[in-house]
């Protein structure tokens, strides 16, 4: 119960942390290796001092290669499934962009039918815009654009023609299976808190083994730089794990340029 406890805790500080700036990220992520850089790094150098722990260089390139290979490769994984899945999002709303646009082409053939649509329309899109893209609402998602569903399949069951209706809703179907998937993207992270906390405790490893196996005046320089790239590292790839979220946000203008198409309903 008390992992599920932390990981939980883990998840909602990620989630507010994607929601601000960068910059007030880089500075967050940032203070904990500022911990490791100077204050632990001065009690361990004087705790080595004490007992005359002498370097070993054999053992210094060993345990070095072994973390920074596998912080590295951690990192990596991280970073690659966090943007993989921002992609992932981008592409899923110009697709429900797209969705619409093609029920819209349905419906040209029948000038009434094509203005109730083309309200119905635009109504989802001001709908998605407004509600499911606010951080208050979003997360459940808006009645009211199921409401808009509604009408547009009603509209397209209205269609003659049998193929023209038959495509029609299947693109119907293709709008609402977007819309899922883009709110069931918005608040879930394709990263489970338990390798953010891994990732975390490989680099606080990898900056200690630095300072047990560095000289004084070295080591301070290296761990500053290693702490600086890390906690960059870690601010992007938490800007990139909510893919709705920040300034890193995936784009809503496909269905802003919808709505310079369509007339005002």
């Amino acid at each position: 119960m008390s992992t599920r406890i932390v990981f939980d805790w883990v998840a909602e500080f990620s989630l507010w942390l994607a929601s601000q700036g960068f910059l007030i990220t880089f500075v967050v992520v940032l203070i904990p290796y500022l911990f490791i850089t100077f204050p632990v790094q001065n009690v361990i150098r004087r705790l080595l001092k004490k007992n005359d722990m002498e370097n070993n260089d054999f053992a210094y390139p060993m345990v070095s290669g072994i973390l920074n290979g596998v912080t590295g490769l951690t990192l990596a994984f991280v970073v690659v499934t966090l943007l993989n899945h921002h992609r992932e999002q981008d592409a899923i709303l110009k697709k429900e962009a797209q969705a619409i646009e093609n029920i819209h082409m349905d419906l040209k053939h029948d000038a009434k039918m094509m203005r109730e649509a083309e309200r119905a329309l635009v109504l989802y899109v001001q709908t998605v815009a407004t509600m499911e893209f606010n951080q208050e609402t979003r997360q459940q998602g808006s009645e009211d654009a199921v409401k808009h569903i509604d009408e547009i399949y009603k509209i397209c069951m209205g269609i003659k023609d049998p193929l023209v209706r038959s495509h029609a809703m299947g693109e119907l179907a293709n709008l609402s299976a977007f819309r899922h998937q883009r709110l069931s993207g918005t608040f879930k992270s394709s990263i489970h808190p338990g390798l953010w906390v891994t990732v975390y405790l490989l680099t606080i490893l990898t900056l200690i083994n630095l300072i047990m196996f560095n000289s004084k005046r070295s080591g301070y320089i290296s761990v500053s730089l290693a702490s600086v790239a890390y906690a960059l590292i870690m601010t992007l790839a938490n800007q990139l794990e909510y893919p709705y979220v920040g300034p890193l946000s995936v784009s809503i203008d496909p269905l802003y340029l919808l709505l310079q198409k369509y007339e005002n309903p």
